[in-house]
């Protein structure tokens, strides 16, 4: 399941896809083309955009593939780049098979998107994405704002004929914080989740779109839509089913 753009791998992967998939020729993606509602976003005092990245390690649930069966995800801390990390697990049709994890970290300057690691049909990790920390998103940003990111990411291949190889690429994105919402998806109401709108630089000319983010505190990325230039939904892809919840 790779969305159309802002390089990442959901429902709760920053980081991976396009680079990753670049790197190895091996991602493919499907499509949804019914757009869905959304409400209009407010303001509560007790929320917090950096809030809105914390996770709850243990807290699993299923997700949209417009391709097929859903798949499932997992929040944990795992070791990426030499500490224990937050980490958002997904696995192929709601298996026990990873198909990518991804890592991200918060401290006084901010939260940093770092990167993550792809697998393939087996589970065996086979190329590594690091990103720069120009990844990085202010701790206290407002309704209204917007961050450009400017970074670089390095991919190494981990496995096969190729391993070792490694392919460097920069890449600039706008990420911006519409506001906050409260979500209903798989039965549960998600108070305060932190709306963000992103666009990568070279979006219009791929003919991309912006994509929208819902980001739930404990549960990382609960909804992705994608679209593209003219506007339309590519892809809308949702939490579908809490299967555990400490």
């Amino acid at each position: 399941m790779t969305p159309a753009q802002t390089k990442i791998s959901l429902p709760t992967s920053f980081l991976l896809a396009s680079t990753l998939c670049a790197a190895l020729t091996a991602c493919g993606g499907g499509g949804d083309s019914t757009p869905a509602a959304t409400t209009t976003p407010t303001t509560p005092a007790a929320a917090s955009f950096a809030g809105c990245f914390e996770i709850t390690e243990g807290v699993a649930y299923t997700v949209t593939d417009p391709g097929g069966v859903p798949d499932g995800v997992r929040m944990a801390k795992e070791t990426f780049e030499g500490a224990v990390r937050n980490a958002a697990v997904e696995f192929t049709d709601a298996t026990t098979v990873r198909s990518n994890a991804t890592y991200w970290s918060q401290d006084a300057n901010g939260t940093r998107l770092l990167g993550g690691i792809l697998y393939d049909a087996n589970g065996n990790a086979i190329a590594k994405a690091v990103r720069s920390d120009g990844f990085t998103l202010p701790l206290t940003m407002q309704a209204g704002d917007s961050k450009t990111l400017n970074y670089t990411e390095v991919t190494t291949v981990l496995a096969g004929a190729s391993a070792g190889h490694t392919e460097t690429a920069s890449w600039q994105e706008t990420w911006t914080f519409e506001g906050y919402e409260t979500v209903t998806l798989a039965g549960k109401t998600f108070t305060d989740a932190c709306r963000v709108k992103t666009l990568d630089a070279d979006a219009a000319a791929n003919g991309d779109g912006p994509s929208t983010l819902w980001f739930a505190k404990g549960f990382g990325i609960i909804r992705a839509l994608h679209t593209n230039s003219a506007g339309a939904t590519v892809e809308d892809i949702k939490v579908e089913t809490i299967t555990a919840q400490p």
